[in-house]
């Protein structure tokens, strides 16, 4: 695991395709959701604000480390607080998502533990996240002391849980 820098950015819009479950919607391309404002506020102009913080995840068997996840987190500036996640000025938004074939194998437990690790060493009280409320990684943020605070209709009209983890 490293550091995530603005030179994983095209990687992190991968993970954010996945994490979104925009892979699961017919006909909707990566470049569709680099348009799509709920979505590019997670990640335009990343690195480049005070509080983003990432983390990608590697595979490293065989010669070459291969980034196989991503987690991040971002406070929302201006018109992005008008989203149903935002809770205040204070509280980053998590993205977290690793590659479909590897889910279930530990890099998103290992990425989440990390990813908090860095919030609390950086005195960062609470942390807000939104799952699909059928996403299978639901009870490994509840492990990880997120609690549902609401549920809400995502941007596809279906069943998503906003979860808040208070340090």
């Amino acid at each position: 695991m490293r550091a995530a820098t603005s030179d994983d950015v095209d990687f992190m819009w991968q993970m954010l395709f996945y994490a979104s479950h925009s892979d699961h919607e017919d006909g909707t391309t990566l470049d569709d959701i680099k348009k799509n404002p709920d979505l590019i506020r997670h990640l335009v102009g990343w690195g480049e604000r005070d509080g983003d913080v990432g983390l990608i995840a590697l595979d490293c068997t065989g010669l070459t480390r291969v980034p196989v996840g991503a987690a991040w987190i971002r406070r929302m500036i201006g018109h992005e607080q008008d989203d149903v996640t935002f809770v205040d000025d204070a509280t980053p938004e998590l993205v977290i998502s690793v590659e479909p074939d590897l889910i279930g194998r530990g890099a998103g437990s290992r990425l989440i533990t990390r990813i908090l690790q860095l919030a609390d060493d950086a005195e960062i009280d609470q942390i807000v996240l939104t799952a699909r409320a059928s996403n299978p990684a639901v009870p490994l943020y509840e492990r990880h002391g997120f609690e549902t605070t609401e549920r809400i209709t995502n941007r596809v009209g279906t069943d998503s849980v906003k979860m808040l983890r208070v340090r």
